[in-house]
């Protein structure tokens, strides 16, 4: 059930479980009751930094973070982190659970030039596909980046949604302006591929994320909301279902099972622009 049809003081008694179990248990509580496909998102997210940090002491940049949900994921992993998450859905923004010092908001409006200093990583996930000057976008990203530090993006695979949509009557007609739809549908590797190369970025690797068959894509929806987003996720939690997470693209036997393309590349000392 989703909390706007609560009473009001049942929705009370749900927030302070909310904050209670993000304290003390936030990247379990966050797999149990949040969509399935953002998990595994943001635990590629927290183990590419967990591999690639140089000490404990980081700088993340989460573009497009909606109420800033990976911090829980960095917090579990770096107490001396810091997190600057931002957004242009002041709504998102305000109803974030966290408080910290090391934890900041913006409200901002990503299709334009913004720039919050440099970082050690900077993040990216699902919100690509949605800005149609996709290389601006990416520009500002690099610019937010310290040299020899890491950008995380992920977005939708096109050829995985191309082949669910034509089984299951998907629309297969990107928005043509930038109202909250998805202006791409996706993007393949090779265009993460070409991102790198135009911004003189060493990509690292690039990823397949959130394995999917016929039955799970089609019900993907229902997986991520209201009571069948909760009965999944305690399935998955307790290996009824089984789903790989994410997988590098050279372990990958058939692309179109995943539904994000994933990619991490490196900041290079010097950087082109496009």
């Amino acid at each position: 059930m989703r909390k706007e049809f609560l009473p009001k003081f049942l929705l009370i008694l749900v927030n302070l479980l909310d904050n209670f179990f993000l304290k003390i248990c936030p990247v379990l509580y966050m797999g149990l009751t949040r969509a399935q496909s953002s998990h595994d998102r943001f635990i590629f997210g927290s183990d590419i930094i967990k591999k690639f940090k140089k000490n404990d002491s980081i700088s993340v940049l989460d573009v497009g973070c909606g109420a800033g949900n990976f911090y829980a994921y960095l917090k579990s992993f770096f107490l001396n982190s810091k997190y600057v998450g931002i957004d242009f859905n002041i709504n998102h923004i305000l109803s974030s659970k966290f408080s910290k010092k090391n934890f900041t908001l913006y409200n901002q409006d990503i299709r334009k030039t913004w720039f919050y200093g440099e970082f050690d990583f900077v993040l990216s996930s699902e919100v690509i596909e949605h800005i149609i000057d996709d290389n601006f976008f990416f520009q500002n990203l690099v610019k937010s980046t310290k040299k020899g530090g890491y950008i995380i993006l992920t977005t939708p695979h096109y050829d995985s949604y191309i082949n669910f949509a034509n089984k299951f009557g998907w629309s297969k007609k990107a928005s043509i302006v930038e109202d909250g739809g998805h202006v791409k549908l996706g993007y393949s590797d090779k265009e993460i591929e070409i991102f790198a190369k135009k911004f003189n970025l060493n990509l690292i690797d690039i990823f397949f994320i959130t394995e999917c068959d016929d039955f799970r894509a089609k019900n993907i929806n229902k997986f991520n909301a209201g009571l069948n987003c909760y009965m999944f996720n305690a399935l998955y939690f307790m290996r009824l279902v089984r789903y790989k997470r994410y997988m590098p693209i050279s372990k990958v036997d058939n692309k179109l099972k995943y539904y994000c393309v994933g990619a991490v590349f490196q900041k290079n000392n010097s950087v082109q622009r496009p």
